[in-house]
């Protein structure tokens, strides 16, 4: 169960050892106390406690209230403070475990389920590294000492029959936790649900709005909202019948003591004091024996909540790193019979996809939706496992380099165009620790994109919404395309990054990259062939495989596919021409 957290105990031990030291300290300076009482009590009906004595009590009392007081500051500091420090140890692991998962894992978990483990589970966890282990030993330590003062220092028979009650009490409360555990696993699963809804909702509101569903898609909230509801009920509905359970049970040991206790004072076998004191050490023993039930409910939840957690920790990330990376001789990129398929999925996404770019070169792919282009370019950058001897980089076998160093040489403009809650420079300089403005303004200018940044109030300080919302499609490609002309990658990939602008606009950011894609290799993928027409090679996938390939004009003069699309785009363009000029 904690195998994933022995880095930071280890570390964080001393620290705990000596926080629960300070809170056993604390518990015993709270057990002398009902002996004071004790004395006390015995003088006073002697009639043998003098003035200043009592004034030395008090004294005393309040004292050891202040010493309390300070160790109780400290055993805080020592146990809170270092849970907080778990938490955020542990919410990083998992974080940092996350990162180097596949895409495989990404593609099956919802974004809200994952947001559940990193806020509530951990959360619990934390609460129970803190008031778990407080109440634990502390309900333990004073459950153990407190009968043992009892009993050797007023009387073992009176001390046996005031505790009857609670071993019931202990073992009724073990016996429930099972199912607090549970409960409170499905509460938690019922919350990774809310959240994923709440996240996919916003992140769709302009589709939602667009479709007129609000009332739709509010009802589908309303539906979990209930179920979360409902099972938070019966969670709280268990523990509200546990805890008042416990703690009525308690008092019959109170009720037991203060009527035999009463009964030993009368028959001369306990002083007065003796019974002040016995009264009080039920009062104290009660809370330990109450206790369990807390304990339990918060140690029960934090096993919830570790063993979700550590169900994410389990996993082994399927992709392969070299234990022994070699360095690339250039960044000529080769690809020889290049077969995938996803995993659980019977046929291949790519088949025998060969092809070659050298250092310098530009390839480009053409192909219908669903025909692997996507999927070339996520094998590429090693988000999936390559087949050995299937991609060269540098003279190469990729598998040979290490994962971080392949995708350091790869700068990609995505599909989808993703764009970080942040300021529009920080955005264009990712790749960078230590942003170089002049490095900004070059690469916005050469993506089109400068003079609209310049328009905005803020300019490049401009604060982006989630997934930059305050830009337009187009504006959201060409920064795009800034960032990969910012980090300056020996290969470039463009992913249909210039289908949301305009021809004229395409045109000009084509002209700026073909200066700039002289400097580096690059495959563009798009759907428009004007974009490809002057690369050194293009290929045309079909179903993953290669249909058909050459230059542009070799491929116009094979009248297949690569020109039947040419000749459709043609007259889209004359069409369109011939409205504008009827305008």
């Amino acid at each position: 169960m904690l195998k994933h957290y022995k880095e930071f105990l280890s570390k964080k031990t001393g620290r705990y050892l000596l926080g629960i030291f300070l809170l056993l300290l604390v518990d015993t300076i709270q057990l002398y106390v009902p002996q004071v009482l004790r004395s006390y009590t015995d003088k006073l009906q002697a009639g043998t406690l003098a003035s200043p004595e009592i004034w030395q009590i008090a004294m005393v009392i309040g004292i050891l209230a202040i010493i309390m007081a300070i160790l109780r500051y400290l055993w805080r500091i020592m146990i809170v403070f270092t849970a907080l420090e778990f938490e955020i140890w542990t919410r990083k692991k998992l974080y940092n475990h996350w990162t180097t998962l596949p895409m495989e894992y990404f593609n099956e978990v919802k974004t809200g389920e994952l947001m559940s483990y990193a806020t509530n589970d951990i959360n619990t966890i934390r609460r129970t590294f803190s008031g778990g282990i407080i109440m634990s030993v502390d309900a333990l330590f004073m459950t153990v000492t407190t009968i043992i003062v009892m009993g050797t220092t007023i009387n073992w028979k009176l001390t046996f029959l005031a505790i009857l009650p609670m071993p019931f009490i202990a073992y009724g409360v073990l016996r429930m936790g099972k199912l607090v555990h549970e409960k409170f696993r499905t509460v938690q699963e019922i919350f990774s649900q809310l959240s994923d809804k709440v996240q996919e909702s916003f992140s769709g509101i302009s589709v939602i709005k667009a479709f007129s569903q609000e009332e739709l898609d509010l009802e589908d909230f309303d539906k979990i909202n209930e179920r979360n509801f409902l099972e938070n009920m019966a969670l709280a509905k268990f523990q509200a019948r546990l805890f008042p359970s416990v703690r009525f049970l308690g008092r019959f040991s109170m009720i037991i003591g203060i009527i035999l206790g009463a009964k030993y004072v009368l028959s001369d076998t306990i002083t007065l004091g003796d019974y002040v004191a016995f009264i009080k050490y039920l009062e104290i023993l009660v809370w330990p024996v109450m206790a369990i039930g807390m304990v339990t409910n918060l140690i029960q939840r934090g096993l919830a909540s570790m063993q979700r957690v550590n169900k994410v920790l389990d996993i082994d990330s399927s992709l392969e790193e070299t234990d022994n990376p070699k360095d690339p001789q250039g960044f000529a990129l080769e690809v020889k019979d290049l077969s995938f398929k996803y995993p659980g999925v019977k046929e291949n996404t790519l088949d025998n996809v060969s092809f070659s770019l050298p250092e310098g070169g530009s390839l480009g792919i053409l192909g219908p939706t669903g025909s692997g282009k996507s999927t070339l370019v996520g094998l590429l950058l090693r988000l999936y496992n390559i087949p050995r001897k299937s991609v060269y980089l540098g003279l190469q076998d990729i598998n040979d380099l290490s994962i971080e160093e392949t995708r350091n040489l790869i700068a990609m403009v995505p599909q989808d165009n993703f764009l970080f809650s942040t300021e529009l420079k920080n955005n264009i300089s990712l790749s960078d620790m230590v942003p170089d403005e002049e490095k900004i303004l070059r690469s916005a200018k050469d993506a089109q994109v400068h003079e609209e940044i310049m328009g905005f109030p803020r300019g490049y300080k401009t604060f982006l919404g989630e997934k930059g919302v305050n830009l337009s499609g187009g504006q959201k490609q060409r920064t795009s395309i800034a960032r990969v002309l910012y980090k300056d990658a020996p290969i470039i990939i463009l992913d249909d990054s210039l289908s949301a602008v305009d021809t004229k606009t395409e045109e000009a950011i084509l002209r700026k990259l073909r200066v700039e894609l002289a400097r580096h290799s690059s495959i563009i993928i798009s759907h428009r062939i004007s974009t490809l027409q002057n690369l050194d090679e293009i290929i045309y996938l079909e179903e993953g495989r290669i249909v058909e390939r050459g230059t542009h004009e070799e491929l116009l003069a094979l009248r297949g596919r690569y020109y039947r699309v040419y000749e459709k785009q043609l007259l889209e363009d004359k069409i369109q021409g011939a409205g504008y000029e009827a305008i």
